[in-house]
């Protein structure tokens, strides 16, 4: 005889999802990111330098990472990896590291900008200083202005006279290495 009320297949499915469960626990799944005593070393490589990046572990292409992504690689050996960054789709090195795993836990290498641009003016008069449409200092005639930790990539720089709209002078500048860039704003 049927059950018209579905009481009987509820009671089956809730006893099968209970069995799934238990052996579930039973057989020691873990997510990766649990530590335990069996776990081996991964390398964290987080990407904040401002470009979509390839990652190359001893000489192979591993993975891309886009900007503010992180991946792990897993299950790494104790020995002394070397680590590439490259622009994504090109050989253009952007950054190296050399990790030397020696014990089971996380190292981490976050790819990040170091460049500076540095700015001059001999316009002749006080001018505003916009980094890709941001504020970023007034600077006055005959001095120089630096602006930390630009991320990789294009940047247009803009000076205009405080309280102005009118842009005076600009450029594009594409950072693609941790070093100084200047730029010098005359009339």
């Amino acid at each position: 005889m049927r059950d018209p009320s579905g009481r009987s297949r509820r009671r089956v499915l809730g006893a099968v999802f209970a069995l799934g469960i238990i052996l579930l626990g039973l057989s020691g799944c873990k997510n990766s990111t649990t530590p335990d005593g069996n776990q081996k070393a991964r390398i964290v490589i987080r990407n904040d330098i401002g470009l979509a990046v390839d990652i190359y572990l001893d000489g192979a292409f591993q993975f891309f990472l886009e900007q503010k992504e992180y991946y792990y690689i897993e299950n790494v050996n104790p020995k002394v990896y070397f680590l590439e960054a490259k622009k994504r789709g090109t050989q253009l090195v952007l950054q190296t590291a050399k990790i030397e795993v020696t014990e089971n836990r996380d190292y981490t290498w976050t790819i990040a900008s170091s460049a500076v641009v540095t700015i001059t003016n001999h316009y002749g008069e006080t001018l505003s200083l916009y980094g890709d449409g941001t504020f970023q200092t007034d600077i006055t005639d005959q001095t120089s202005a630096s602006i930390q930790a630009i991320p990789y990539g294009e940047h247009l720089f803009e000076a205009k006279r405080p309280n102005e709209t009118e842009v005076l002078a600009s450029t594009r500048i594409e950072i693609l290495s941790d070093k100084v860039y200047t730029w010098t704003i005359s009339k």
